[in-house]
């Protein structure tokens, strides 16, 4: 079973193969993941993210997915693939709705796929975006979101406890690479649960 050290060290690793693989070229997403260690102990992650996609249903939602796939050179046996998943229930595009950080507009999901087995966690988060006229390009801001565990399978181990995910992207409109990552994370871990919002009155973020 992984330990939380051998975790961070991978995470290490991942985020000095992306700043040598990217090198100027300006990468699909930034993500910045918070996780909540224990009462007032915090530890930051930076990930790089090298694939972004998205499509958008007949009723104006948006599905957005960032992805990252390495082999790490700690253990070359150990392929790790990162996802972050976001969709909307409305389309806040910029300058045609009114929109503010607080506001809650989408399910998030993360999952991390490796070869000793996979993790996902999910929550509510606020999301941005922008397309250009040609409606081929979305440029997007994750601002916040809270998620938890939700599904886990094989020997990852623990990786998270409570934990904050934000970022921005920028995606290339394409539903076949959307479904085909979205098909590889349920292969994985099987279908999305539903998201169960909280009690009335509560802000999960």
């Amino acid at each position: 079973m992984w330990k939380r050290s051998h975790i961070a060290a991978v995470a290490v690793a991942l985020i000095s193969l992306a700043t040598i693989s990217t090198g100027c070229h300006r990468p699909a997403g930034l993500f910045e993941i918070t996780n909540y260690i224990d009462v007032g102990e915090t530890e930051q992650l930076h990930e790089v993210f090298d694939e972004a996609y998205y499509m958008t249903s007949d009723d104006g939602n948006v599905d957005v997915v960032v992805r990252r796939g390495s082999r790490n050179d700690i253990d070359e046996l150990n392929r790790l693939t990162q996802i972050v998943h976001i969709r909307s229930v409305f389309s806040p595009i910029e300058d045609r709705n009114k929109i503010e950080s607080s506001m809650i507009n989408g399910v998030v999901g993360y999952s991390i796929i490796g070869d000793l087995g996979a993790v996902c966690f999910q929550g509510a988060g606020f999301a941005s975006f922008s397309e250009n006229r040609s409606r081929h390009t979305l440029t997007g801001k994750l601002e916040q979101s809270s998620l938890r565990q939700v599904r886990r399978i094989g020997e990852i181990g623990d990786i998270f406890n409570r934990t904050r995910l934000s970022g921005k992207f920028k995606a290339v409109r394409d539903e076949k690479a959307v479904v085909r990552i979205l098909n590889e994370m349920n292969r994985f871990l099987g279908p999305q649960p539903r998201y169960v919002p909280p009690p009335p009155g509560t802000n999960p973020l």
